[in-house]
């Protein structure tokens, strides 16, 4: 028997290396060329004047393509990604950037769809690599997908993928690839002003040409803006974001408002921390409805002085409602009584 030497070793771990290199480019499941039903459909799909004569009648053209307009798409990315499936193959007009999909399929698969919108999409990503779609009137390829399958069950698989989708209600007619625009344009400065959505606001900026006009907008932001987060946002915007808009003194007027802002935000938890107290001591001999009605007149006085002390703060109605968890006909009653002193 030959001695395994040294050098024998260096060879072995030389095929071991090719071996992995090997591995991780199989695919996950392989099929061997060497099978009949590859061999012939790989032989098949190669001639073109058979593949437009199957084209037209699938998509049943008006105006039939000819052999001479169309050619195989060679592309190694596409070859690889079809690597799984010896005998699939990708056309594509010569004038047009139309691609045909061609896969055979043997067996029914269920994710079908799904492996066709990746499809789609890597082979959309190859035809415009390098390339920057820089007018409306440049188009996006088109990938027409063509599944034979040979299979002896029927094909149940559902074509279009939004049919094995999850569906969101009210919003399930959105199609694949389909999006919804929130356009900047389709608003007038006034209206996004008034909308409570800090978004809004955000949108407004983009159509401020001059730094006056931003500087006013933000100003009135941030008296009504009550959200420490979007304070937070808004404190970063004008100091970093918009540095090249705004002047150091109109910034610094800018962000001295926003502080002041928060220590609105410490008053408001004061406020809320003090009603708190209030109603637990009221807890005990009633709800604040009952003190309303004239119950237990010195826990009355106390919400007043409270109400009060809010209106004084130019707090909103729906502020004062919110911290003190009472109604609206019950702050009615409470101002009209503060009015009357």
């Amino acid at each position: 028997m030959k001695e395994f030497n040294y050098q024998d070793y260096l060879q072995y771990q030389k095929l071991k290396a090719q071996e992995k290199v090997f591995e991780l480019r199989e695919p996950e499941e392989k099929y061997h060329v060497h099978q009949p039903h590859d061999k012939i459909f790989k032989t098949v799909l190669n001639e073109k004047r058979e593949m437009v004569e199957l084209i037209n009648r699938v998509l049943e053209l008006k105006t039939k393509l000819k052999e001479e307009e169309i050619e195989i798409f060679n592309n190694e990315h596409i070859s690889y990604m079809f690597e799984g499936s010896a005998s699939d193959i990708v056309y594509k007009m010569k004038e047009k950037e139309i691609f045909f999909l061609i896969e055979h399929q043997q067996k029914i698969e269920y994710n079908m769809p799904k492996r066709i919108l990746e499809y789609e999409i890597e082979t959309i990503k190859e035809a415009t690599r390098g390339k920057r779609m820089t007018k409306q009137e440049h188009k996006l390829p088109r990938v027409i997908p063509i599944v034979i399958y040979t299979g002896s069950k029927k094909w149940n698989v559902e074509k279009y993928i939004e049919e094995c989708q999850e569906i969101l209600s009210k919003a399930d007619c959105v199609r694949l690839g389909e999006y919804y625009v929130v356009d900047v344009n389709d608003y007038t400065k006034e209206e996004l002003e008034k909308d409570n959505l800090f978004l809004s606001k955000m949108l407004l900026l983009e159509k401020l040409k001059t730094g006056e006009e931003i500087y006013q907008m933000l100003s009135n932001a941030i008296e009504k803006e009550d959200d420490k987060r979007n304070r937070d946002i808004l404190k970063r915007i004008i100091a970093f974001i918009l540095d090249e808009k705004l002047n150091s003194e109109d910034r610094k007027n800018l962000l001295s408002k926003l502080e002041k802002g928060g220590k609105k935000d410490m008053v408001l938890e004061v406020i809320r921390k003090e009603n708190e107290m209030l109603i637990k001591r009221g807890r005990k001999e009633g709800r604040i409805e009952g003190r309303i009605e004239g119950k237990k007149e010195g826990k009355i006085e106390m919400l007043k002085q409270f109400v009060n002390n809010m209106i004084k703060r130019n707090m909103s109605t729906d502020e004062i409602q919110e911290i003190t968890g009472i109604s609206k006909e019950e702050l009615e009653q409470i101002q009209k009584s503060l009015h009357s002193i």
